[in-house]
């Protein structure tokens, strides 16, 4: 845990788009949600809102987003100005809970320890196309104050950011303790990790950076040629940075229209393998968090 008790505030992100982002999200939160047993929060950051897609049905997402209950409320209270205007407030954002909606839970807890999912919403797209640096510092704000409520109220805070530097991306950044960089093994994935470094790095209102923490995802099962991942562990920063244990290609991973929810909660074939592989990366990376 960090500082004073305060839960980590995990931000996963890579520049580079399809390394598995909803993947470390999504599903390898859920594991360690069931093994830790802690109240956990996974924020969909990304207009995207692919992981929101993944765990919630078209009709209940629907029914939340009608209700006001997403991230949108977490930067900007509702109702919507419009696609080139921002609403600000002097009130203060909502409690996570509020917006937040609990899918998973552990019995005999009190309170009650749960997994909770704050959906994402296309309206953030928004913030990309405004210039107004004043009224988007006030949204910057309530997000930071929103995760300040977050790390009382849960044990593990997830921001599964879009793959960017835009503005959303600096609220996460300015909002996380550790950042999650998912990579594949490939060249290109590898650029994206160092473009979010040094990207990072440069930026001059962030005092204490967040503790990076690498992933490897998508790691073929047959006829694997390492040189990548060598490359990774033997390089002068990132090389320690690096969890030991990996995600393997899984097919119970990839976004399957025909089913929604987490991936690990599927009652099929090979499940228990992927489960043991996803329970192995969980647990090293709990203890890189202090949890």
């Amino acid at each position: 845990m960090t500082r004073k008790g305060l839960a980590p505030v995990i931000a996963v992100i890579n520049m580079k788009g399809g390394v598995g982002k909803t993947t470390i999200s999504a599903h390898l939160f859920r594991v360690m949600f069931e093994i830790l047993r802690v109240g956990t929060l996974i924020i969909d950051l990304d207009p995207q809102f692919n992981l929101t897609q993944a765990v919630f049905t078209r009709s209940r997402y629907d029914s939340l987003k009608k209700r006001n209950k997403t991230v949108y409320q977490a930067l900007e209270p509702y109702p919507s100005s419009g696609l080139f205007t921002i609403r600000t407030s002097l009130e203060p954002p909502p409690r996570p809970i509020d917006i937040g909606e609990p899918l998973w839970y552990v019995p005999n807890t009190d309170p009650r320890e749960s997994l909770v999912v704050i959906p994402g919403d296309f309206d953030l797209v928004k913030y990309n196309l405004m210039h107004d640096n004043r009224k988007l510092e006030a949204v910057q704000q309530r997000f930071s104050d929103f995760i300040k409520m977050a790390r009382h109220d849960y044990k593990i805070v997830v921001i599964d950011c879009n793959p960017s530097s835009s503005f959303l991306t600096l609220c996460a950044l300015h909002a996380c303790t550790h950042m999650i960089v998912p990579v594949r093994p490939d060249r290109y994935s590898i650029l994206g990790l160092e473009l979010i470094s040094d990207f990072v790095d440069g930026i001059p209102t962030i005092i204490k950076k967040p503790d990076i923490i690498v992933v490897l995802n998508g790691v073929p099962r047959n006829n694997y040629k390492p040189k990548v991942e060598n490359d990774l562990r033997a390089h002068r920063v990132f090389g320690t940075l690096t969890l030991a244990n990996r995600i393997y290609e899984s097919g119970l991973l990839v976004a399957n229209p025909d089913y929604t929810g987490f991936a690990t909660d599927r009652r099929v074939s090979h499940r228990r393998q992927l489960m043991r592989e996803l329970n192995s990366v969980a647990i090293e990376l709990s203890q890189r968090l202090g949890l």
